[in-house]
């Protein structure tokens, strides 16, 4: 058994024992630089899904990334060997080979040596502690000038077991992605249920009927302004009730500023905050990527909180809308057009939508007449954002677990 504990991983498969060996990349890559043809498909590597054949977009590299019509000068890969964007190796644009194909001439590309099971690589190299020395290693003015060059990358040191290691723990890795995946695609999946019944249960706009209803309704929805259903809360914290400081977060609804933010960003002093209490709705005029009209949440997560007076806050008469009915409501755009009609031309200041509270009150929403219908909707999503929440939560327990093993599964 090896005695250099500082080689060896904190957790490993039975049966290995030697200690890792640490090694510069230049040791077990040589440049490849062979051309392409026009029959191999186009491979790119992003920075959080490594190698794959889709187009990169503003979502992977923060820019709209066209391929050149000239691929004269692309370069062949073959299956195992190892591509780096030199622009973005820093943050994770790196990946290993799957199935052969061509790569982009500003991509450094590279042949494994006979000491590596190629897959492997794909993990060792994308964990942080790589990055960070791909980091330090590249030169730039600016980070978006920063290049990581081969001379450069043949520096950076990692370590590696035997390849029977290697193989092992590739195939644990690769199993656990693919478990991943799995569940990805059933949030997903549920997601998009949701996204389609919200189009079909709620009216179109001008009509009065849904496309798809529960049996034993069929009245026309009724349509009224939201002043006439609601009222509009001014309470403030004068008696610091609560000092827990809310935002409205577009995907998951009234949070706390801590950790939706991971720090504070309300003032010191709430008390001249508005109290927001369990029940309640928000609307947050601010506008966001999918979110072009803001968002209006209802308070469940806390008994209380407080909200900055930038958003309007409002309770609403139950005896006329459902409140779950309504949290269903503001998950469509129905109302994004009353909204629309009403904020002030070119009103977008400082990421906010110039709408004052008065005509806020004044766009109109429909809803069925009969409250059991009202209830039976919001019920039903509300069934499906649990399904999303317990589906979310796995994900994100599989993702956490990743990483932990990670960390502990290499050195």
């Amino acid at each position: 058994m090896s005695e250099n504990k500082e080689n060896v991983p904190k957790i490993r498969f039975p049966g290995f024992t030697d200690a890792w060996e640490q090694r510069k990349l230049g040791e077990l890559y040589a440049e490849r630089n062979e051309p392409g043809y026009d029959s191999l498909q186009i491979l790119s590597v992003s920075i959080h899904h490594g190698i794959s054949n889709e187009e990169l977009d503003s979502n992977t590299l923060g820019k709209k990334v066209r391929r050149s019509e000239d691929k004269s000068l692309y370069k062949h890969v073959y299956f195992g060997d190892l591509v780096l964007n030199m622009m973005r190796a820093w943050q994770g644009a790196i990946g290993v080979v799957k199935s052969e194909g061509m790569v982009s001439p500003a991509y450094i590309t590279a042949i494994p040596s006979a000491e590596l099971y190629p897959l492997f690589m794909d993990y060792c190299l994308r964990r942080d502690e790589e990055i960070i020395q791909m980091n330090n290693l590249s030169y730039g003015v600016t980070d978006f000038r920063k290049r990581l060059y081969w001379d450069s990358f043949i520096n950076i040191l990692c370590c590696i077991p035997s390849e029977t290691e290697q193989e092992r723990i590739t195939a644990f890795f690769t199993q656990l992605d693919n478990y991943i995946i799995l569940h990805q695609r059933k949030l997903n999946n549920v997601k998009n249920l949701k996204a389609g019944l919200l189009q079909k249960m709620f009216p179109k706009d001008g009509e009065g009927f849904p496309e798809v209803r529960f049996p034993g309704f069929t009245d026309a929805w009724e349509q009224r302004k939201l002043g006439k259903v609601a009222e509009r809360i001014v309470r403030k914290n004068k008696n610091l009730e609560s000092t827990l400081p809310l935002t409205i977060s577009s995907l998951y609804g009234l949070v706390d500023q801590i950790t939706y933010f991971n720090k504070r960003v309300a003032s010191k002093d709430v008390s001249n905050y508005y109290l927001v209490k369990r029940g309640e709705f928000a609307y947050n005029k601010s506008y966001s990527d999918g979110f072009p009209w803001g968002s209006i949440k209802r308070l469940d997560r806390y008994e209380m909180g407080v909200l900055s007076t930038l958003y309007i806050v409002f309770a609403l008469n139950e005896g006329i809308v459902n409140s779950d009915y309504l949290v269903s409501y503001y998950d469509t755009d129905n109302w994004h057009k009353e909204v629309a009609v009403r904020a002030a031309e070119g009103a977008r200041n400082h990421g906010l939508l110039n709408i004052s509270a008065d005509d806020f009150f004044d766009t109109e929403l429909k809803f069925p007449k009969d409250l059991a219908e009202q209830a039976q909707i919001g019920e039903f999503f509300k069934v499906l954002d649990s399904l999303i929440t317990l589906h979310q939560r796995k994900l994100e327990h599989l993702q956490e677990q990743k990483k932990a093993l990670m960390q502990q599964m290499f050195v």
